[in-house]
């Protein structure tokens, strides 16, 4: 007779705690659980608590105006000679609210030329000029060979946050490079 009692009380408390997660029906086979009885009047003016849902989302896509979140700057070498090292500087800075989310695994990858020498076309988080919150920056050492506009592509993977979102991009980059002859 005691287990028929404990198995009550057991199914009784599993139907309840299906039905208070979420569940839509109890157990089949259980007994309905003992109904609650009325709330008294402070707690039924009393908001029900949500479950705890994650401080931070990730948005996927992007707000109508991403840049609203950053500003990118390339900025290419001036006086740039062929046979003459040079260095092109790319940088993200958030907009308030936003911040760098130091987490990700922040990336430059670049597509030179084939007359542009790149000791390192893929730069990582380590590679970083400056990776804070306030900013991500990579300085590119480039060398060209020969004379002429150079036009470089690549991307530029990095995330920016506020408090309740972290927001991941990948910025596709290009930009020129005019080189002089050597002197």
């Amino acid at each position: 007779m005691q287990h028929l009692g404990l198995r009550i009380v057991l199914s009784t408390s599993i139907a309840a705690l299906a039905v208070a997660c979420g569940g839509e029906k109890a157990t089949k086979g259980a007994p309905e659980p003992a109904k609650a009885a009325p709330k008294a009047a402070s707690e039924s003016k009393a908001p029900a608590k949500a479950a705890a849902a994650p401080k931070v989302k990730r948005l996927d896509e992007a707000p109508p105006d991403e840049k609203d979140r950053y500003a990118l700057s390339i900025e290419p070498p001036s006086g740039a000679r062929a046979g003459e090292k040079a260095v092109v500087s790319v940088r993200v800075t958030p907009k308030a609210p936003w911040h760098m989310n130091l987490d990700f695994p922040t990336s430059l990858e670049l597509s030179p030329p084939a007359d542009v020498t790149v000791p390192k076309t893929k730069l990582k988080k380590a590679d970083a000029k400056q990776l804070d919150e306030n900013a991500a920056a990579f300085d590119v050492e480039i060398t060209p060979t020969a004379p002429g506009s150079k036009s470089f592509s690549g991307t530029f993977k990095f995330a920016v946050c506020q408090e309740e979102a972290c927001s991941p991009v990948t910025e596709t980059i290009t930009f020129s490079v005019d080189v002089a002859p050597s002197s």
